[in-house]
């Protein structure tokens, strides 16, 4: 009779755990946030066709400053008056947690070493705090020194926070 008892007090009261979690899961992935971060980074290597980025993030409450990792690929090399193309994926180190998503960017040179790179950025997750952000917006960064120093401005929309 005891085990009995106890077995549904159990159930009942992760039934009721569950319940209170995946409401304030859907409550929480309802708010809709928009925030511009700002990226200074450092290429570490030329694309061959692949790079890889490492930088610093800084980014208004909930996130604030943090480390930036980008891997991607030059799809199309740009020339100038010919755009190139380049897409990868990122990831974002923050006090309270880490998010990540992909990029695509239109790479536009005025001059071999003067690039502008402008596009759309897809958050996909992350961990800790924001481990359930989603959204997207764009991305839009220049160089002077033909990519190994960049600068970006990314708006995005987000959920999940």
């Amino acid at each position: 009779m005891r085990r009995r008892h106890f077995i549904t007090v159990t159930a009942m009261a992760t039934a009721a755990i569950a319940a209170g979690t995946g409401g304030a899961a859907s409550a929480k992935s309802e708010q809709v946030i928009k925030r511009t971060c700002t990226i200074e980074s450092f290429q570490q290597a030329m694309p061959n066709p692949t790079a890889i980025n490492f930088g610093y993030v800084s980014c208004p409450k909930p996130f604030r400053k943090g480390l930036h990792y980008s891997a991607f690929t030059v799809t199309t090399e740009p020339d100038p008056g010919v755009p190139g193309a380049a897409n990868g994926n990122f990831k974002n180190y923050y006090p309270h947690g880490t998010t990540r998503g992909t990029f695509e960017q239109t790479i536009v040179a005025s001059s071999p070493t003067n690039l502008t790179y402008t596009g759309t950025v897809t958050y996909t997750g992350g961990t800790g705090k924001f481990k359930h952000v989603k959204g997207g917006g764009t991305i839009a960064c220049t160089t002077t020194d033909g990519g190994a120093h960049k600068s970006c401005d990314v708006n995005t929309t987000l959920t999940g926070i």
